[in-house]
This record gives C-alpha cells, structure tokens and sequence, in this order.
C-alpha cells in the first residue's frame, strides 16, 4: 500500500481559533496491543467532568455551563476519557469510569488495541497514540498537492484548502521501546505535565510485550501551523493535531521538512508575513552554514574515521551547533544529543561484547557484583539508578550501560574497560545527564547551565573517541560563541 488519492484523512483535532494554514502529515499507522498509561490520577477536569457524568449528567453544553469550560475543551476531555475507556459513548461513564470515581485514581489497565503513527521519511514514531476510532475528515477534492477538505457541518461548515506533504519512504515495523515510549508522551501530554522530574519507573523497560496486528497502512494527519514562538526560536508553531498537549514535537519535524519542501516554507512564510518571511530565510541560510561548520570541527576534532558512523556525527555536530546559538531550546537539544551518541553506539557494542550476567537468583548478590565489577574497572561509585536495575538490566540507556560494564568486567579488551578507566566518574555523568535529558523533554525545569553542557560535551567526545576507536585528537573546549 502507498500514499495516494484515496489514502484517508484524520482529522484529530478541531482547527484552532488563531490564524492557522492546515497541512496534511503523511503518517504509517500500525494497530498495536500494548499497555497504555492510563493508570494514574486523572487531572482535575477529567475528574471533575467524570464525576459530573457519573451524577446523571448527559449534555456537553450542560457541563460546560456547570464547569465553566469552553464547549471544545469540555469534548477534549471526555475523548480522553473514552480512550482511557473511562467513559463510553453519550457520556456514559464505564465501570472502570465509575470505580475511578469511588476511588480516586484510575485502576491499572490491560494491553489494548491502539494505533500508533510513524514519520515515512524518517521512521519515528510520534509521541502520540489513538484507542478510540479515528475522525476521518471530509475530503472534498485534490489537485497536485493541495486538497480540499471541509471543516464543521450544516452552517458552520467550510471548506480549506492543505498542503499535502511528500511521503518518501517505506513502512519499517518499529521497536516494542519506541512503541511503549510513544504511549508513555501520549500520557503525559494528555495529562498536561509534560513528563515528571521525580524519574518514575520507565514503563520502556517492562517485560510485557506488545503485538502488532496485521500491516501498516497509509493515513494523512491534519495538523495545524498556527503563528506563535514555541521557545524553538521560530515565527511559527503547530497545534498539537491529537490535542492532547503542546505540538512541538510536530512543528520540529514540520520544521526539518521545510528545509527541503520549497512549498512548505512558502507556506509558512506567506503566514508571516514578508518582513518575517525574509529574516526567516535569511536565518535558514546561516543556519546551513553553522551546520556545516559544526559538522567540519567535530571531523578535525575526531578525524576522518568519524564519517564512517553518520549518526554519531551528526548528534556532535547538532551538539557543536546548539551551543553556539546558546538557547535555552538549543541547550536543552544539546543534552538529547549527547544521549543519543551513546544510544547509537551502546547497542552495537553490546551485541559484538555479549554480557553473561552472573546466575545467582538471591536478592543483593547481583548488584552486590555489579558494584564490585565496575569498581575494579575504575568506577568512582555506582549511582543507585544503576544498582536497582543491574539484577534484570532493562532497555534503555541504563540498560545497555549495565550490559556494557558486566561485559567489560568479564573481558579486558572491551573499550568500555578502558573508557572507564579514564574517567572514574563515567557512570555518575551518564546516570546525570540522563536526569538532565528527561528534565529537558518532559519538565519545566529548565535548561541546563553553560558549564554541565560543556561537560556533556566532553563526555559525548569521549565515548565517540573511546567506543570507536577514533584515532583523532582530544577534545578542545568550545569557544564562548552566541548566534543571535
């Protein structure tokens, strides 16, 4: 199956009331039994539009006079609701809506059948997820790339028109890791907190399985480009299509497009305005060039061999050039890349040095080993992140660490042996910005200071240096630079 024609168009989400210019997102779905992370307390308007339901109330515009909510914020809700299979249709709380109520708290759920979205062009999954059926908008006529779909029925309805976006490449089945990590954000948009900064345990790590359910198929998502600086340093935003939280994540990847869909930045542009419209290119044409300036000083720092591992690269370039603009958006992107460099390279490393995790089953001897383990290889101490999960090294970033030291404990030619050696306190800035990573996508808290990045950097180089046995030069500091 491919994009085409007759490819369905969901529309998630009612248009938003500022100035917007609907785009269509081409988008793989796969249906997926997987847990889904309705579990925990709802926020206050589920609970209070919950409560209102299960008292006898059956009138969207009666709650919304007793609430006082707008009429569309109130039927967000409840689509919460109903995904969470709290609610059934005409405003019917379930059982488990009306346990919740006498309880408190949303009882743990079972796997269920949900739909995950997938980026064609680059294979990510979306931080978004769907339970309940999709809304398939009324789509009038196509010509070339623009379509024609109406919005609203009867009297409020009409008709815009949406740039459909290219669709270039194949559908790959992703992850059980990136599946559970796209209902995990869904979760935590729906429930408006963006993450928590207390680090819960990670639902990526279970052990419970998902299923996929026959082959993906084609979709477009309506998203809406409205005008508005989302911190990202840009003229422009997207309303989140599934309205469930904030749409950064969609104006980042609209946002890379742009760069190579001519049609996609004049859209953009002509809903600046010129005066926006021309400091908007004359910015894409610099940040082209910073690009590829980073890309060339971490090749001089690192040597030619560091092309042969293309995402290591470019996640030290990105490093390279966020510092540089020195944002708060920027400094937070530097800490994602600097885990990501040790994403790329952990996984691989650890299935050329396979780990023989010690067979003992009694509580404290694993971890009372792995303690052990990493201190005869150099380790300065071993932060408790790492002790509780070194008995079942889970998925992640901590997991493929922990397989990493019981693997180079148990062979002295393993490179993560030497990398530690080198620097004691390995584990301890790994397990830190770990915690920083997860601050700057899911909280508030804001972005790291200039000298813990330029630690991350350091420690990014490192492990491209001693992982990969890169023959280039040691790290040089970066020079204070701001791109205004």
């Amino acid at each position: 199956m491919s994009f085409d024609r007759e490819t369905p168009v969901l529309q998630l989400a009612i248009p938003p009331r500022q100035r917007y210019r609907p785009v269509l997102l081409p988008v793989w779905v796969h249906q997926v039994t997987a847990p889904t992370g309705y579990s925990r307390t709802l926020d206050v308007f589920q609970t209070v539009v919950l409560r209102l339901c299960a008292a006898g109330v059956r009138d969207v515009g009666d709650l919304s006079r007793l609430i006082g909510l707008d009429t569309a914020l109130c039927r967000t809700v409840i689509a919460r609701l109903v995904e969470g299979q709290l609610m059934a249709p005409g405003l019917q709380p379930t059982e488990a809506g009306r346990r919740t109520v006498a309880e408190g708290e949303v009882a743990e759920t079972e796997p269920q059948l949900v739909r995950v979205f997938q980026d064609p062009a680059t294979g990510v999954l979306l931080p978004r997820i769907l339970v309940a059926d999709p809304v398939r908008a009324d789509l009038r006529k196509h010509r070339g790339r623009w379509a024609t779909i109406q919005f609203g029925t009867a009297g409020a309805s009409r008709e815009v028109g949406a740039l459909t976006l290219r669709a270039d490449g194949s559908s790959m089945r992703p992850s059980e890791r990136d599946v559970l990590e796209a209902c995990r954000s869904h979760d935590l948009a729906a429930r408006g907190m963006r993450g928590t900064s207390r680090d819960p345990v990670d639902p990526v790590g279970s052990t419970r399985r998902i299923a996929f359910h026959g082959t993906a198929n084609p979709a477009y998502v309506v998203c809406y480009v409205v005008e508005g600086d989302d911190g990202s340093g840009r003229m422009w935003t997207v309303e989140d299509p599934f309205a469930a939280g904030e749409g950064r994540a969609f104006a980042d990847l609209l946002a890379g497009r742009a760069v190579a869909d001519e049609k996609l930045g004049e859209l953009i542009d002509d809903m600046l305005g010129k005066g926006r419209r021309d400091r908007s290119t004359a910015a894409r044409k610099v940040d082209r060039e910073l690009a590829e300036d980073a890309r060339a000083d971490v090749v001089r720092t690192l040597g030619e061999e560091v092309r042969n591992h293309p995402e290591v690269l470019t996640h030290l370039a990105d490093i390279e050039l966020a510092l540089l603009k020195d944002t708060a958006r920027e400094r937070e992107n530097a800490v994602r890349d600097a885990i990501r460099v040790f994403e790329c390279i952990l996984p691989e490393l650890n299935e050329r040095f396979p780990a023989r995790i010690p067979p003992s089953s009694e509580p404290g001897v694993r971890e009372r080993a792995f303690v052990l383990t990493a201190q005869r290889l150099g380790a300065a101490s071993v932060p408790p992140e790492m002790r509780k999960y070194c008995t079942r090294p889970a998925g992640g970033l901590a997991g493929d660490v922990i397989r990493a030291v019981w693997a180079a404990g148990q062979n002295v030619q393993h490179p993560f042996a030497a990398f530690l050696r080198e620097r004691p306190t390995l584990l301890d800035d790994l397990d830190r910005s770990r915690t920083l990573r997860n601050n700057a996508t899911h909280g508030a808290t804001g972005a790291p200071a200039p000298d813990e990045l330029e630690h991350i950097r350091t420690l990014a180089y490192d492990a491209a240096r001693h992982l990969l046995d890169l023959s280039g030069g040691r790290t040089t500091t970066t020079t204070s630079k701001r791109v205004d």
